[in-house]
């Protein structure tokens, strides 16, 4: 897949491209319909299969108050829709200045004149433009005139609601994995680098790794069941994250216990995916209460890793 990061460097022939446009943030099972169908009806016309996404989300420059907790980053986001089948990604700088382009400046600058539009795809609730301005019926009368299809692409749901970002990220939020992993076709993954805690796990017996991550979304506090892949290998382990009441501590600690492992793991990269959530923080009255606790999470997880391997969520 070809990425082009700078909208105006690139112009493609004219009625060249098949194209599919939105944020795409989580990249869940709504938009890899939309990737799937723009790349159907891209070998069908013998055209490019292009998605157009924006960096940063429009809303962190529009409402920087709202701290909009991407679901991937852009590194992760363009490695997912990779993974589509797609032929080329453009990303468009989001700046003020794009931001002001009305519905038909957007479609006849951008679409037509640089992105070389055949036919463009979108979901049916689809806005463009300075203030959203452009909708559905916006963008097909535009096409009438500047020469292109506009095709409206079947609403994807899951238990018979429509699947988007912002019901993924509730999800995620509130510690509900399972339920996100069904929206997204895979399990909720953040990736990060070992560093130095306080020890305590290996003092425990369950010696576990401090990771630090560039991650903007997490899964609310807890623990919970997770696949660590370190090594060219799929390990299975048990994951705190939150402020620990026993010891006191006060900044937000990400721990994974990895069963079977060991090792040194300082400075290296971590990623790991969140299958179940196990319990919320407690505060323990003694070590011993803690060391029970721990190896009853471990327990608890082994048939979740089980069903994992067996029945994926989706």
């Amino acid at each position: 897949m070809q990425i082009y990061s700078d909208l105006w460097a690139q112009r493609f022939p004219a009625r060249s491209t098949v194209i599919t446009i939105g944020n795409f943030d989580g990249v869940h099972r709504g938009h890899q319909s939309l990737f799937a169908l723009a790349r159907q009806t891209a070998e069908d016309l013998d055209l490019q299969a292009v998605a157009v996404t924006f960096n940063p989300h429009p809303l962190k420059l529009v409402f920087p108050e709202r701290r909009l907790f991407l679901i991937t980053p852009l590194k992760k986001k363009i490695r997912l829709i990779a993974a589509c089948g797609l032929d080329a990604l453009v990303c468009i700088p989001f700046t003020r200045e794009f931001a002001d382009f009305s519905a038909a400046e957007f479609a006849r600058r951008v679409l037509v004149e640089q992105l070389g539009v055949h036919t463009v795809i979108v979901g049916d609730n689809y806005r463009f433009g300075r203030d959203r301005e452009g909708d559905i019926d916006r963008l097909r009368r535009l096409g009438d005139e500047l020469g292109f299809v506009t095709v409206t692409a079947p609403t994807f749901l899951v238990d018979g609601r429509p699947v988007s970002s912002t019901r993924v990220r509730q999800h995620i939020m509130a510690g509900e994995v399972r339920a996100a992993a069904r929206l997204l076709g895979r399990y909720y993954a953040i990736e990060g680098v070992v560093g130095h805690g306080k020890r305590r796990g290996k003092q425990l017996g369950f010696p576990t790794a401090n990771l630090s991550s560039e991650a903007e979304l997490y899964p609310r506090e807890g623990v919970y069941a997770v696949w660590v892949d370190y090594g060219g290998r799929r390990w299975e382990g048990v994951l705190s994250i939150g402020y620990n009441p026993t010891f006191g501590d006060t900044g937000l600690t990400v721990e994974v216990h990895i069963l079977g492992f060991d090792g040194d793991l300082y400075g290296e990269t971590l990623k790991l995916y969140f299958l179940q959530y196990l319990r919320g923080v407690m505060a323990f009255a003694d070590v011993e209460a803690l060391k029970a606790q721990i190896a009853a999470d471990i327990a608890a997880a082994r048939p979740i890793f089980r069903l994992a391997k067996e029945q994926p969520l989706w």
